[in-house]
């Protein structure tokens, strides 16, 4: 009997780790989720993130965006994930507290060929100083009606941006030819 070992899980899991240990040694963890996100996972993460987030105490406006932010990357990362050779989607979802905010990290696959595009959008995003250019951007960007093959505009992360006030942190890092990890940061600022 051969055992397969899926190589991807493995990628996914020691940045899990790593991120965690991380958030442990710098913030307060207020969830960690390492696994496959399907509608029925994410309806239980929504309401964990709730319960979780209104048990810190923060401020209501805190607690929509955090909320609404967890909500739309969770949702990002289920609809428009890479799969893996198997037909895996490999994601992790980290939500903590450091340096007065709220910080949320999502990772999962993505398609090689789609790393450009994604950058040059974040890039896009992150150029804006003034919220106003930013929501007009989004504006322009909805008007366009510019679909995804997988139905978005690429509105998910402008709105994220938005929401929080603050610079998308990305990361790509190289698994094989064919797919590399997508890790995002979101920074919440609770003043």
């Amino acid at each position: 009997m051969s055992v397969t070992i899926n190589k991807d899980a493995g990628f996914f899991e020691s940045y899990f780790s790593k991120n965690v240990e991380h958030v442990n040694k710098t913030g307060e963890l207020i969830l960690a989720y390492d696994g496959v996100l399907n509608p029925e996972t994410i309806s239980k993460l929504e309401t964990e993130i709730e319960g979780k987030i209104l048990e810190k105490g923060l401020p209501k406006i805190v607690i929509r965006k955090v909320f609404f932010i967890c909500i739309e990357a969770l949702q990002n990362m289920y609809i428009h994930g890479y799969k893996d050779e198997n037909g895996a989607k490999h994601n992790f979802f980290i939500l903590y507290i450091a340096d007065k905010a709220v910080k949320m990290i999502g990772a999962n696959l993505i398609h090689n060929p789609a790393i450009p595009k994604i950058q040059k959008h974040i890039e896009r995003i992150n150029s804006f100083e003034d919220p106003g250019d930013l929501k007009t951007y989004y504006l322009e960007h909805l008007e366009n009606n510019e679909l995804s093959d997988k139905g978005g505009a690429g509105l998910g992360f402008i709105t994220i941006g938005m929401k929080s006030g603050n610079k998308l942190r990305t990361e790509f890092e190289t698994i094989n030819d064919d797919r590399s990890m997508f890790l995002m940061e979101v920074t919440i600022n609770m003043e």
